[in-house]
């Protein structure tokens, strides 16, 4: 008769180097973890410089956005790696009376606009501080914006928009932002950057 003796597997013992080579390993992964995001958020929030000596302005905008040049702008920005409404960040400027307030540039603006856009509606107008302490005018409003190419068949988009109004050396400087409405509250922190870094 035979006897088998069943035991539990002998007891491996980790030698201290192969114990801290564990611990290099993890460091180095939190390491790269870490390098990973500082490289992604760079990538993010990489900004390229627009300067405007005629009119006063130095603006930095996001790298990867479209800019271009119109006649009742100075300049505006696009993002145009959106699907469908593209947020857009805009920069206009107008001459104004020693009389004219603020009050008479944003109605004046809402007359234009109505005759335009779709279910166009103010929601708010009230006083609104620049991160350089400039004192200034919001008006908030939404508009319903269809795709202008015959050729796409695409729902309406709900569009919200921002005009901060800026009256200074007899000129009124409007600044615009303009994003889908359902994206607004993610893509204000955009706004508030381009805000800190604009110089007029």
């Amino acid at each position: 008769m035979t006897v088998i003796e069943i035991t539990g597997a002998p007891e491996e013992r980790i030698s201290p180097r192969q114990r801290w080579s564990h611990y290099f390993v993890l460091l180095f992964g939190v390491i790269g973890l870490l390098v990973g995001i500082n490289l992604r958020d760079s990538a993010l929030n990489a900004v390229s410089v627009y300067v405007n000596t005629e009119a006063g302005i130095r603006a930095a905008y996001p790298r990867n956005w479209l800019i271009d040049f119109g006649t009742d702008y100075v300049f505006r920005v696009r993002n145009t790696t959106e699907i469908g409404f593209k947020t857009t960040i805009q920069i206009a400027i107008r001459p104004v009376g020693a009389n004219t307030t603020g009050w008479n540039v944003l109605t004046a603006q809402t007359l234009n606009r109505a005759q335009t856009l779709a279910a166009y509606n103010v929601t708010s107008i009230e006083p609104y501080t620049l991160p350089d302490e400039t004192q200034a005018t919001i008006m908030n409003y939404s508009y319903v914006a269809a795709d202008t190419n015959p050729f796409l068949q695409s729902a309406p988009t709900a569009v919200r928009g921002s005009d901060i109004l800026v009256i200074k050396r007899g000129q009124a400087i409007i600044i615009t932002f303009l994003s889908n409405a359902q994206l607004y509250n993610e893509n204000v922190r955009i706004l508030n950057q381009f805000l800190r870094d604009l110089e007029f």
